[in-house]
């Protein structure tokens, strides 16, 4: 698979007039996101626009690098994206802490894993698991490696919302090595996690590892275990089953061995949408470390007025949430209408900006490290 590479610097800038709003400002319009409040969608033109050249102020040490892209292998039907309304979020509970095993390798701090993003290649591997008559997009308010600000579980997979009944289709070819309900068995944090559950195992392996793609929390299951399934082929429908609130299914890719501890983020998995692209890269400290829930929002171009789009880094959680092994992420925007945005991360009272051009099909890559 061939890929493209371009500069992409991530400058340190002040602030411009009229382009960041107050702390406030940008509190409410997370407030509003979170909350199924629609925000008014703006008119973002797909096509490749030139990053204006930024001139750089020193307010923190950032370390350049490069933008990494490649073509997508098949271009999926479906409706392009507007910012979701996260009104499915899967329910936490006292015993939340509990739920999560093997903490303790979660407790000892630990470089960040950190390759080289310019000789990485997308995997853009599964279609979408719901048709282009339904919502394709996962929910901005809980992506993966975050917790919705210590409301929720450590959450290892994105959540696509869609009413009761919705087709759920197998994202990809391959053999389906679980079918049914998880309440005798922990395929998840603990038993009865997911509810009624379908794994494929691909036919296909990354770097010599199997990769198994699990749907959570569906209403039925139509196929069965053993069973060969085509990429686009019904397996069952959507539900709440399991740890949930609101009908949704939950996709989470595992690379390497079948279980809850081998995840990776599914939204670097899932082929774009057609005219988008994905932005990923990493926030660290000036010892390679992950900066973890650091605020990170994204301002669509050609008048970067305000945020339109937003996430945070993951949680710092060894053994429970991992990057991406080509990418090393530790943050991701996926699904973004092809643009040019103002990329602005918060850390540490400092405000770290860039602008950074999304192509459609294709990942952009930014990296900053702080002091």
């Amino acid at each position: 698979m061939s890929h493209t590479t371009a500069a992409s610097i991530f400058h340190p800038l002040r602030p411009r007039p009229g382009a960041v709003l107050p702390k406030i400002a940008v509190l409410a319009l997370l407030g509003l996101l979170s909350s199924g409040c629609q925000v008014p969608q703006l008119s973002l033109v797909p096509t490749e626009m030139p990053s204006p050249t930024a001139t750089a102020t020193a307010t923190a040490t950032v370390t350049p690098t490069a933008t990494a892209t490649s073509t997508p292998t098949a271009t999926p039907t479906s409706t392009p994206r507007a910012t979701a309304t996260p009104s499915v979020t899967p329910a936490a509970g006292p015993d939340a802490a509990a739920a999560e095993v093997s903490l303790a390798a979660a407790a000892t701090p630990r470089p960040w894993p950190t390759p080289d993003a310019a000789a990485a290649e997308d995997h853009f591997w599964l279609g979408r698991p719901t048709g282009p008559e339904a919502r394709q997009w996962g929910s901005p308010y809980y992506p993966y490696g975050s917790t919705a600000g210590g409301k929720l579980y450590l959450h290892q997979g994105t959540d696509i919302e869609n009413p009761f009944g919705t087709r759920l289709l197998a994202p990809a070819a391959g053999t389906v090595v679980f079918a049914g309900p998880d309440d005798e068995i922990a395929i998840g944090p603990k038993p009865n996690f997911y509810g009624n559950t379908v794994i494929v195992e691909l036919d296909r392996t990354y770097q010599g590892q199997p990769v198994y793609v699990l749907l959570g929390h569906m209403q039925s299951i139509a196929v069965g275990t053993g069973q060969k399934v085509r990429s686009g082929q019904v397996v069952g429908e959507v539900g709440m089953t399991g740890v949930a609130i609101g009908p949704h299914v939950h996709v989470e890719v595992r690379v390497g061995e079948n279980d809850h501890l081998h995840t990776r983020n599914a939204e670097f998995w899932l082929e774009p949408l057609p005219g988008h692209g994905v932005l990923a890269g990493r926030v660290l400290d000036s010892a390679g470390y992950a900066l973890p829930t650091v605020e990170i929002l994204l301002y669509p171009g050609p008048d970067f007025a305000s945020p339109r789009y937003y996430t945070f880094t993951y949680e710092d959680r060894p053994g429970l949430i991992n990057p991406d092994d080509e990418w090393g992420e530790n943050f991701l925007l996926a699904d973004l209408p092809a643009n040019t945005y103002l990329l602005e991360v918060n850390a540490g009272g400092r405000s770290v900006r860039q602008e950074v051009t999304i192509r459609p099909g294709r990942t952009s890559w930014v990296e900053a490290r702080l002091p």
